[in-house]
């Protein structure tokens, strides 16, 4: 068997700049002789990263390097993560931090490079794979992460269909005693090249199993790798069992007219449907039944941003008479109640640091206070 006919069936290749080819020329004589001793046992699926054969290949790696950071399209579609609506973006633990963000591997899949950025939170080390040039929402790169510990082995098989072919890519960290990983697809597995702890590939089957092995050769773990059955029926949602009433309504900025509507729900909680005459409604059957000292009153993100109305809305506990909304440059402002329910505007003016709302406070018949509630940006900022 020549190198080509190799290549075509195993396409393994480093992902190195430098030194790639020579490397990979050692790589491909161990993998000749590794094929004639197990070619009736191993068909190999497996794409692997690299750029040592096709000169467009070797371009890519040129231009974008394992240990580089980020395009800037990536990077801001990283900082955006979880916050695409929000029109007062508040920081969570989850969050990217862009900053540190590098390239892990990249990889010559068969639609062209794929890249693995590797990018911490604050409570993990996670792993971000960016087809090059495949967009969704907005035109921002369409991306799928996986978050682990940097103490254990964690992966994810993302499955993506470009120009109407299913891509399969395999990307994921092994934990320090890894040297070796292996996918099993049933009866045949093939190896996985790391690149310092990270592994990228692309598969042309559904694998079955991701087996690490040690140095001396033991198994450190195995994952097994299932699809949920599409059969499989999904988890009872909550739904109205009552009928649906109007408790408020509000001119909110350019008279838009806005509506509460809430229901029974068939959990014991309650539907909510917010709508108006210019967006579409938001809403759902997922909204507990607050204690009586509680305050369920959240922020929305009506209509999503940029354009959309900031609304607090939600029902609030049975001892609660009055409600009132406490900003940051420490004004004060009523929040009306009907029936127990709120829906109110945040100004946009007050979406800036400094103005926003801050805390929700519930008063009691008596005017005591009895309840309070932080709204998140206010909880994330300490």
């Amino acid at each position: 068997m020549d190198e080509l006919a190799l290549l075509g069936e195993f396409r393994l290749e480093d992902a190195a700049p430098n030194g790639a080819r020579e490397h990979a020329r050692s790589r491909l004589r161990a993998a000749v002789a590794r094929h004639r001793r197990r070619r009736r046992e191993l068909v190999a699926v497996v794409f692997v990263a690299a750029a040592i054969v096709a000169g467009a290949a070797y371009g890519v790696v040129r231009e974008l390097v394992i240990g580089d950071p980020p395009p800037e399209e990536v990077k801001r579609a990283l900082a955006r993560f979880g916050h695409e609506a929000e029109l007062i973006p508040y920081p969570r633990p989850e969050d990217p931090r862009v900053e540190d963000a590098r390239v892990a591997a990249v990889l010559e899949s068969s639609v062209g490079p794929a890249y693995l950025f590797s990018v911490p939170n604050a409570r993990a080390l996670c792993g971000w794979v960016w087809i090059e040039g495949q967009r969704g929402y907005q035109g921002r790169p369409d991306m799928s992460g996986v978050c682990g510990s940097s103490r254990e082995t964690f992966f994810a098989v993302s499955r993506q269909l470009v120009d109407g072919r299913l891509v399969r890519l395999l990307a994921g960290r092994a934990s320090d005693e890894v040297e070796r990983v292996t996918v099993r697809f049933g009866e045949r597995a093939a190896d996985i090249p790391l690149t310092g702890r990270w592994f990228f590939a692309e598969l042309v089957e559904e694998p079955t199993a991701l087996v690490t092995y040690n140095v001396a050769g033991r198994v450190v773990d195995e994952h097994e790798i299932r699809l949920p059955p599409s059969q499989i029926a999904p988890a009872p949602q909550p739904h109205p069992a009552g009928q649906t009433r109007k408790v408020a309504e509000i001119s909110a900025r350019d008279s838009e007219v806005i509506v509460l509507e809430v229901a029974p729900a068939s959990d014991g909680g309650y539907c909510m449907t917010v709508h108006s005459d210019r967006r579409r409604p938001n809403g759902g059957c997922s909204v507990p039944k607050p204690r009586p000292r509680e305050i369920g009153v959240s922020a929305m993100n009506f209509g999503g941003a940029p354009g959309g109305v900031l609304l607090l809305v939600g029902p609030v506990g049975s001892d609660i008479a009055a409600l009132e909304l406490r900003y940051e440059n420490g004004r004060v402002a009523p929040v009306p109640l009907s029936d127990g329910w709120a829906i109110f505007e945040v100004e946009r003016a007050d979406y800036v640091e400094g103005r926003r709302p801050q805390t929700l406070v519930g008063r009691d018949t008596s005017g005591r206070d009895v309840g309070a509630k932080r709204l998140p940006w206010a909880t994330a900022g300490g």
